[in-house]
């Protein structure tokens, strides 16, 4: 059985707001991915 799925949208899909949001933070702060979520995680 083949299932159809619908395209993939970057609009309906809210992960990708927030990886928009945390690569902006990384341009900023001129780190990688690992020192910003460990800044923030504290």
């Amino acid at each position: 059985m083949v299932e159809y799925l619908p395209t993939h949208s970057q609009d309906l899909n809210t992960i990708e707001h927030k990886w928009a949001q945390a690569k902006c933070k990384k341009r900023a702060f001129g780190c990688d991915t690992d020192i910003l979520f460990g800044l923030n995680m504290v």
